[in-house]
C-alpha cells in the first residue's frame, strides 16, 4: 500500500467516524416516544457506520500505519438539544459529504492500482454508506409524517 492510499484511507476513517450520524449517536437527540423505533433504527445505521470505520482501521492497522482518527467538528456543539426531526436534516447533509468521501477514496486507490484490498473495502463501504444514506432519508420521512399526524 502506497503512502497515499493510506492517507486517503485515513481520511475516509475521520470523514465516517467524525460524521454528525456518529455524533448523534453520543448525544442522544429527543424523540417522542410514539417515534422511539425509528430513533432505534437511526442508532442501528449508526453501529454498521462504525464498523465500516473499524473495517478501515483494522486494515491500516494490518499495513502498521499510524491511524488518526480525528475530531468532531465543533459546529456540531451548537446542534445539540434539538429533535430527531430537526437533527436527520443536518445527517442528511453530513452523509452526502461521507458518501462523496468514500468515492473520492474508491477512485483514488483505484487511479493508484497499487492495493486492491483498499478498492475491495472502500467499494463495499461505498454500497453500505449510499444505503444508510437511503435508509435515513426514509426514516426522516417516516417521522416528519408521524410528527405531523
Amino acid at each position: 500500500m502506497s503512502q497515499q492510499t493510506e492517507s486517503v484511507l485515513n481520511r475516509v476513517l475521520i470523514d465516517m467516524g467524525r460524521s454528525f450520524l456518529q455524533y448523534i449517536s453520543d448525544a442522544w437527540p429527543w424523540v417522542d416516544p410514539l417515534a422511539q423505533s425509528i430513533q432505534d433504527q437511526v442508532m442501528v445505521i449508526a453501529t454498521r457506520q462504525r464498523q465500516d470505520v473499524g473495517d478501515i482501521a483494522d486494515l491500516l492497522t494490518q499495513r502498521e500505519h499510524f491511524i488518526d482518527f480525528g475530531t468532531f467538528p465543533t459546529e456540531y456543539t451548537d446542534l445539540q438539544f434539538l429533535s430527531l426531526d430537526k437533527i436527520l436534516q443536518y445527517v442528511h447533509q453530513s452523509q452526502s459529504s461521507v458518501c462523496n468521501s468514500v468515492a473520492q477514496g474508491l477512485a483514488i486507490v483505484k487511479a493508484s492500482g497499487d492495493d486492491d484490498a483498499a478498492a475491495t473495502i472502500l467499494a463495499a463501504v461505498e454500497i453500505r454508506q449510499k444505503e444508510a444514506t437511503a435508509a435515513l432519508s426514509e426514516l426522516h420521512a417516516q417521522l416528519s409524517v408521524a410528527a405531523a399526524g
